[in-house]
Formats: structure tokens, C-alpha cells, sequence
């Protein structure tokens, strides 16, 4: 029943990624921060089960929406929820909370806050992390975050990584709202 809608989210990151890929315009649409939320959500539910992540949501419902191709930043949404579970693995299961924000900054654009509280970075990763190539995972390839990082700026927004003073990490990326 879960692997259903993901084979199909699947075909679709794949069918966006290539036309991105091709320099395509994609298919920009207001959608709210709370509905590319709620997708994602659904599509990370086995994995925070599997490593026993509770995931908490904090999104404003006055949020105005972005306009966004719907499924390249659910992609960017979701590859950074994955990292910040996988960041996890190690932490005491009373310690694996993933939280995602998002509010309107200060320049006025949509603000998403993906926190983890796992091991965190050293500086080193942390001067790196948007490299190609460059991976802190045993079995990573190291260009999720590079595209991640292409397709935010691709939408006009950016994305970049904090230190969660909890401990662990926090990406942020921002897009503009759909009322520019």
C-alpha cells in the first residue's frame, strides 16, 4: 500500500529530473507549504518507522503559497528529510526527532527548516557538503545535495546548512512566495 504511491512519486522525480536535466522550464504552480509538506510526509512514513524518527510539523496556515514545480521541491523536501533521519541512526531512540518548519522570513519569501539531532558535522563536512562528489555517507554518491542546491536556485531561492544548537543539523532552504 506504501510502496505504490512511491513507485509512482519515483517515476515522476525521475521524469522531472530529466527534463530539469535538459534545461526544460518546469511546471511552476502555487502550491502551499503545508500540502508539499503532507506528500513528503507520507512518502518518508516507512523510513522514520524503520529508524524509530518521530517527525514533528510546524507549518502557520496563513503560509502563502510557492510557485513551484510541485514535484522537484517535494524531491528536495524529501532528500533532505532522508538525510536527516539517516544523520539519526546513531542518536538514542528517545533523541530522533525531525522537525520541519516553515515560515516567512524576512525578505518576505517561504522559509522551510529541516532539523535533525543526530551527530552533526564537523567543519570540514560542513565547508564541503555542497560539492559534488563530496558524501559523509558510506554508501552515498555525494550529489543529492549538490542537486537539491541546483534546484532550489533553479526556483530563485536558496539553500543552506546551519548548526541545530541542540546538536545535529539544520538545512534551510527558501523559496519566494507565490504573491511576487
Amino acid at each position: 500500500q506504501h510502496a505504490r504511491p512511491q513507485a509512482k512519486h519515483a517515476g515522476q522525480v525521475a521524469t522531472r529530473l530529466r527534463e530539469f536535466v535538459r534545461a526544460r522550464e518546469p511546471r511552476r504552480e502555487s502550491h502551499l507549504p503545508s500540502e508539499l509538506v503532507a506528500t513528503v510526509l507520507r512518502l518518508l512514513a516507512l523510513e522514520a518507522d524503520k529508524h524509530r524518527v518521530r517527525i514533528e510539523v510546524d507549518i502557520p496556515d496563513d503560509l502563502p503559497g510557492v510557485w513551484v514545480d510541485r514535484i522537484m521541491i517535494e524531491q528536495v523536501l524529501l532528500n533532505l528529510a532522508k538525510n536527516g533521519i539517516e544523520a539519526m541512526r546513531e542518536a538514542p531512540p528517545r533523541q530522533r526527532r525531525l522537525d520541519l518548519r516553515a515560515l516567512r522570513n524576512l525578505d518576505d519569501n517561504i522559509e522551510f527548516r529541516i532539523s535533525d539531532h543526530g551527530c552533526g558535522l564537523s567543519d570540514s563536512e560542513a565547508s564541503q557538503l555542497f560539492t559534488p562528489f563530496f558524501t559523509t555517507k558510506q554508501d552515498g554518491m555525494g550529489i543529492g545535495l549538490a542537486i537539491c542546491r541546483s534546484i532550489v536556485e533553479y526556483h530563485e531561492g536558496r539553500l543552506y546548512f546551519e548548526r541545530n544548537p541542540g546538536g545535529g543539523s539544520v538545512f534551510v532552504f527558501t523559496l519566494p512566495s507565490a504573491r511576487h
